[in-house]
């Protein structure tokens, strides 16, 4: 791997982690913002709810940040036989990359193929359980709880009041959804989203290094 590529990535993986860092703030927040009354908590929900906001919005900007980069370093000189070729497939990119609002797993492998990489065969590792054993996700689960939390972000970003009942959600895992109400927003919920978001980016990252090595 080219000194080039490896400090392009390695400012991307940066950039993601200033971005995550307001994540791990909004938890203190949320530990610090306990009032001790019973019932519902609003203002942490709020809190709980901004953290999947910005950790989707930080993995969004990840999937663009590498296609700006490889359209960069892949563009060759206006000497090039091929530059004009080239000049064409970088407007269809950008484009594109102008439509991508919704980052989902299908819309984040489309975009990132169109730069030749599909990061699904890295996406798999292992984990815990909602009881504690150990397993491992598979690209199809963890597209799939890509697929919920960007469920659950459309929910907040439009103020819907109630949230979808996908399974990421510890309360629709527990059953513990009041019909008229829809599933709350943990804590608990908050953090497995800032860690799903954490790895998902760094195999991401870590198989776009093996590719171009």
């Amino acid at each position: 791997m080219s000194l080039a590529v490896q400090l392009a990535v390695e400012s991307i993986r940066m950039q993601f982690e200033d971005a995550m860092i307001h994540c791990d703030n909004l938890v203190k927040v949320h530990q610090r913002a306990g009032t001790g009354e019973r019932g519902r908590r609003h203002i942490e929900t709020s809190v709980n709810r901004a953290i999947i906001v910005v950790a989707i919005a930080s993995w969004q900007a990840v999937v663009q940040d590498i296609v700006r980069d490889r359209l960069r370093e892949g563009m060759p000189k206006s000497t090039d036989p091929n530059y004009g070729f080239a000049r064409l497939i970088e407007g269809q990119v950008l484009r594109e990359l102008d439509r991508f609002s919704t980052p989902n797993a299908e819309n984040s492998r489309n975009l990132l193929r169109l730069i030749g990489f599909d990061p699904r065969p890295y996406w798999t590792w292992r984990t815990r359980d909602g009881g504690g054993a150990a397993a491992t996700l598979s690209p199809a689960q963890v597209e799939e709880r890509l697929r919920d939390w960007l469920k659950v972000r459309h929910a907040i970003a439009h103020g819907d009041a109630k949230m979808p009942s996908v399974a990421v959600l510890q309360a629709v895992r527990q059953g513990n959804v009041q019909p008229d109400e829809g599933p709350t927003i943990r804590l608990y919920d908050a953090k497995q989203c800032i860690a799903f978001v954490k790895k998902l980016t760094d195999l991401t990252l870590d198989g776009l290094e093996a590719e171009i090595a």
